[in-house]
C-alpha cells in the first residue's frame, strides 16, 4: 500500500432491501454444484503434478520455484460469475462456488478451520459476503459467524490431525459496495470509470503468524485488510463478452461459452498469497516485456499519456528490483487504475492497483517524479509482501518500510542519481519526518497498526520513520552488508511469513554486527530524531 494522499467524503451504498432481494434469487442457483454452473474441473488428488500449477512462473524459473514452495500449500479452486445489474438489486455482484483443499500445517490437531471474509468489517449493519452450503468432505457442516461476521468458522467432525488434508466446499455472495471509501476502496464498482476492483472476494484461509497463530482481528482500519499465507488458485471467471479482466497469474486454456452469450475464462496463478480481478468494459492496455515478464499497463480511453508512463516506470523497476532483490518468478504484472480513497496505490501479487487520480489529474510526467516512486513502491511490494509474507496488522513497518526506502532512494540513486534520490527522500521522507516530530513528537514504530490513534501516526511510522531507520542500518553495515542480507532474507522466507526478528537477524548475519541498539533506536523508542543529528 501507498500512503494517503486523498481524502473523498463518498460513503458506502449498499441498500439492504437490494441485498435481500438479491439473495432470494441467488440462494438457489448457489445450490447448484460448480461444474454444473460454470463446467469448473474438481479438485485433484494430486494438484502439483498438473499443468496449470506452474503455468504462471517465468519457464526458466520453474523448477527452482517447485523446490521452493512448502508441499502442503492450500489449493483453491474457484468458479465465478461477474453480474453487473443482479437481477432483483441494483448492486454489482459476485456469485461463485469455491472447492478448498487444506493440509493440517499447524501444530495441533484442528476442530475449525477459521476463514475470513474481510469486505464484511466496515459495513456493521450489511453483510457485503455470505457463504452457503458449506460441505467438509461432502458432508453439510453448520458455519459460525464472529467478528462482524468477518470470521468464518468451518468446523470438523473430528479434529483436523497434523498433516492430514480436508476438502472444503462452499457457495459464496459479494455485494460490490459502490464508490466505497472503506479499506482504501480496494474492493467495489468505482462509478467513475466503471470498473470493478475485487480484493479479497472469495472466503480466504486466515492468514497465521508463526509467532502468535491464527490471525482474527476486525479487519485494519488503518492499514492492510488482507494477511493471507501462500496458496494455488484455478479461477474460472464468467462475465460478458466483452469484459475486459486483468487478475493475479495468467489465463489459461480456452475461452468456454456460457449461458446466455456469456463466457469462461480460466486463470491460474501459481504460489501467491492471494488473488485479485479487475475488470472493465472499455480498458485499454500498453504492453512492454522485461526479462521474459509480460508487464501490462491498463487504462481507461484518452489516458494514453499516464498509461504509457506507468508502463515504464514499471518496466524500469522490475527490472531493477529483479536483479537486486532475486528473479522475479512470475510472467506477468498488471497495473490497473483504481479508484482509490486515501491511498495512492495498492500492491496484490502480480497486480497492482494505482490511483485513478493519476490517470485524471494533471500529473506531473517530467522526470524523475511522484508517480514513479510510487509505482516503483508498489513493485518492489511484489517481493516483500508478496514473496516474503509478513503480518501486516502487528508488524506493516517491515515491508511499508523498507519498500519505501527501497523505492525512494536505492531505486532512484540507481536510475537517475544520487542528486534526485536525495531530493525524492527529502520531499517524502526525510523533510515530512522532521515535521512531524516537530509539531508531534516521535512516536514507536514497531507497534501494530490500529494502535495508532490515527491513520496519520500509522502512515509516519511505516512510511516516514521506518524507511530512515532501513537508510541507518544501511550507512552502519554498508552497501554490500545491507544488500547481501535483503537477498538472503528474501531467498529463506520466499513463500512464508517472517518476523521483524528475521529481519534484524539477516542485517546482524550478514554484517556480523549486533544491531539491536540502533533496531531499537529506530522502531522500538522514541529519541530517533537525536539519531539524525
Amino acid at each position: 500500500m501507498f500512503p494517503p494522499v486523498t481524502h473523498d467524503a463518498r460513503r458506502l451504498h449498499l441498500r439492504a432491501g437490494s441485498i435481500i432481494a438479491i439473495l432470494v434469487l441467488l440462494l438457489a442457483a448457489l445450490g447448484q454444484p460448480a461444474t454444473a454452473r460454470q463446467g469448473h474441473a474438481p479438485a485433484s488428488d494430486n494438484p502439483y503434478a498438473e499443468e496449470w500449477v506452474m503455468a504462471a512462473i517465468r519457464p526458466d524459473l520453474r523448477e527452482s520455484v517447485r523446490a521452493a514452495m512448502p508441499v502442503d500449500l492450500p489449493v483453491y479452486e474457484i468458479s465465478a460469475t461477474l453480474e453487473p445489474q443482479a437481477e432483483g438489486g441494483d448492486v454489482p455482484t459476485v456469485t461463485g462456488r469455491l472447492a478448498l483443499t487444506y493440509i493440517n500445517t499447524t501444530d495441533a490437531p484442528l476442530a475449525a478451520l477459521p476463514l475470513r471474509l474481510y469486505a464484511n468489517g466496515p459495513d456493521e449493519e450489511h453483510d457485503a459476503q455470505l457463504v452457503s452450503n458449506v460441505t467438509v468432505a461432502g458432508e453439510e457442516v453448520d458455519v459460525t459467524l464472529s467478528v462482524s461476521d468477518s470470521v468464518v468458522s468451518v468446523p470438523f467432525a473430528q479434529p483436523l490431525g497434523i498433516g492430514e488434508s480436508a476438502a472444503i466446499e462452499m457457495d459464496f455472495a459479494s455485494f460490490l459496495p459502490i464508490d466505497a471509501v472503506d479499506h482504501y476502496g480496494i474492493f467495489g464498482y468505482g462509478s467513475a470509470a466503471g470498473t470493478w476492483a475485487l480484493a479479497h472476494w472469495y472466503p480466504t484461509i486466515a492468514g497465521r503468524d508463526p509467532v502468535s497463530g491464527w490471525l482474527l482481528d476486525h479487519p485494519s482500519v488503518n492499514g492492510d485488510a488482507i494477511f493471507s499465507d501462500t496458496a494455488l488458485y484455478d479461477v474460472t471467471i464468467e462475465t460478458e463478452p466483452d469484459w475486459r479482466l486483468a487478475t493475479t497469474g495468467v489465463e489459461f486454456g480456452e475461452i468456454a461459452e456460457g449461458d446466455d452469450g456469456q463466457i469462461v475464462r480460466r486463470f491460474v496463478s501459481g504460489p501467491v498469497r492471494d488473488f485479485t480481478i479487475v475488470a472493465d468494459e472499455d480498458f485499454e492496455v500498453a504492453t512492454e516485456e522485461v526479462d521474459g515478464i509480460t508487464v501490462n499497463s491498463w487504462f481507461n480511453p484518452g489516458e494514453e499519456r499516464v498509461g504509457e508512463a506507468i508502463l515504464q516506470y514499471a518496466v524500469q523497476s522490475l527490472a531493477f528490483f529483479d536483479d537486486l532483490l532475486s528473479p522475479y518468478p512470475y510472467l506477468e504484472l498488471d497495473l490497473m487504475p483504481v479508484d482509490m480513497h486515501g491511498a495512492a496505490g495498492s500492491e496484490f501479487p502480480g497486480l497492482i492497483y494505482m490511483g485513478l487520480d493519476y490517470y485524471t489529474g494533471p500529473t506531473d510526467l517530467a522526470t524523475p517524479n511522484s508517480l514513479d516512486f510510487t509505482v516503483a513502491h508498489e513493485v518492489v511490494h511484489q517481493w516483500l509482501y508478496g514473496l516474503v509474507g509478513n503480518n501486516q496488522y502487528d508488524n506493516a513497518f517491515t515491508d511499508e518500510g523498507i519498500t519505501n526506502y527501497l523505492s525512494a532512494q536505492v531505486y532512484f540513486e540507481e536510475v537517475y542519481g544520487e542528486a534526485e534520490a536525495d531530493r525524492i527522500m527529502n520531499l517524502h521522507i526525510r523533510t515530512p519526518f522532521e515535521r512531524i516530530v516537530n509539531l508531534d513528537g516521535d512516536l514507536v514504530v514497531n507497534q501494530p497498526t490500529d494502535e495508532f490513534e490515527t491513520g496519520r501516526e500509522y502512515v509516519f511510522a511505516a512510511y516516514t520513520k521506518a524507511p530512515l531507520g532501513f537508510e541507518a542500518i544501511r550507512l552502519e553495515i554498508g552497501d554490500d552488508a545491507f544488500f547481501e542480507s535483503l537477498q538472503e532474507y528474501v531467498a529463506e522466507f520466499t513463500f512464508a511469513v517472517a518476523e521483524p526478528a528475521d529481519l534484524l537477524a539477516a542485517f546482524e548475519a550478514s554484517s556480523g554486527q549486533d544491531l539491536d541498539a540502533l533496531w531499537d533506536t529506530w522502531f522500538n523508542e522514541t529519541d530517533a530524531a537525536g539519531a539524525l543529528d
